[in-house]
């Protein structure tokens, strides 16, 4: 592991991996969330500055930007020595190697992330991840943060959470423990009508799409379609009418 020549790396069974095709995501791609954006550069400076910082968790709706806003962060901070290391929940067994590695790179920062988490009370990698989180007898390194993103604000499926008897009461306290872990939550929420088309106006701008009170009609409709807005459908209904409009050759 090297970080002096690369900025992102995958934690696998098989070791550490090495990730050379970065999908960079540049801070002005993302569209109506100023106060995510805004906390989470905030935290970005105080870690790379060895001021105190918080673990990140970002929840939310599909599509909203919480991966991408990871992915910014690196692409802003990555000159300055931000590194990202990227696991699955279900290779989390294997971090303290990990650990010994990153504290040979001790000049950089690294973000240890988990994309797209969710546990149920049966899962056997709960315990495991929030042992990580809350520190066991070896000392998290001071170069490490976690940062999560989940569709789930407490990491749990809703089901674990619907539970009352009394005898779960232990269990349910147990679950939401873990997001305790993380100081600094971002909640990413359905987006207005007015917030949806300005992303759709972003990227029809960037692929000369001639901006109309039709266009917007159908992209409401194309939203509802499947399901609701956020960015990610903007961006798929833009594309989508820069073929339909093309033709076929």
């Amino acid at each position: 592991m090297d970080a002096s020549n690369v900025y992102a790396f995958r934690l696998c069974k098989q070791g550490i991996e090495n990730i050379m095709h970065i999908d960079f995501v540049q801070e002005d791609e993302l569209i109506e969330i100023d106060k995510q954006k805004q906390l989470s550069k905030r935290n970005i400076e105080h870690f790379l500055q060895d001021k105190p910082f918080l673990n990140m968790l970002l929840w939310g709706e599909r599509g909203c930007g919480k991966s991408s806003l990871v992915k910014m962060l690196l692409t802003v901070y990555r000159g300055r020595g931000l590194r990202i290391v990227e696991i699955n929940q279900r290779n989390v067994e294997n971090i303290y190697k990990l650990y010994d590695e990153i504290r040979k790179n001790k000049n950089y920062k690294f973000m240890l992330f988990f994309d797209d988490i969710s546990f149920d009370n049966k899962d056997e990698h709960y315990r495991q991840f929030k042992s990580v989180l809350e520190g066991g007898i070896e000392q998290t390194p001071s170069n490490v943060m976690f940062v999560a993103t989940s569709n789930k604000r407490h990491l749990t499926k809703d089901e674990v959470l619907s539970t009352y008897e009394l005898y779960s009461h232990d269990e349910i306290n147990e679950q939401l423990s873990l997001f305790g872990r993380f100081g600094l939550v971002l909640g990413f929420y359905p987006l207005s009508k007015g917030s949806y088309l300005k992303i759709v106006e972003y990227y029809a701008e960037k692929l000369k799409l001639k901006l109309s009170l039709e266009l917007e009609k159908e992209a409401e409709s194309y939203a509802i379609e499947r399901g609701g807005r956020s960015g990610r459908i903007a961006k798929q209904f833009v594309i989508y009418k820069s073929f339909q409009e093309g033709g076929l050759n």
